[in-house]
């Protein structure tokens, strides 16, 4: 009996827990806050490239413990420089799946890509 008190503790606690972070996602509210006007930059794989929407977005999932990863989408606009090696390209060059170097900066508007590096 005792056990089974225990064992339902801990589910409690977990829910609770769970319940917690989605109300800050939801909240708007960052778990990994970033600070606004800085840049930052990310390696990780393209799961996502939205070239026919207005504004363009590509969104990447990176690494962040061995078991989590942060997924970050940016707004690629004008002044977002694509490379491949050395070769400008454009954002149409882009399939979920490739390995990029994501530079993005946060502002109040959202994150807009400055840079992305193909592998």
């Amino acid at each position: 009996m005792e056990r089974e008190i225990v064992t339902g503790a801990r589910s409690w606690c977990r829910a609770a827990c769970v319940t917690v972070l989605i109300g800050f996602v939801l909240s708007g509210v960052d778990v990994l806050e970033a600070t606004e006007g800085h840049t930052y930059k990310v390696k990780g794989i393209v799961v996502a490239v939205t070239v026919n929407q207005t504004p363009p977005l590509i969104v990447v999932n990176t690494p962040i413990s061995p078991k989590n990863h942060m997924t970050v989408g940016a707004t690629v606009t004008s002044q977002t420089k694509i490379v491949r090696g050395e070769k400008r390209i454009t954002l149409h060059a882009i399939k979920v799946g490739d390995t990029v170097w994501l530079t993005y900066m946060k502002t109040t508007n959202g994150l807009y890509a400055r840079t992305i590096k193909v592998k």
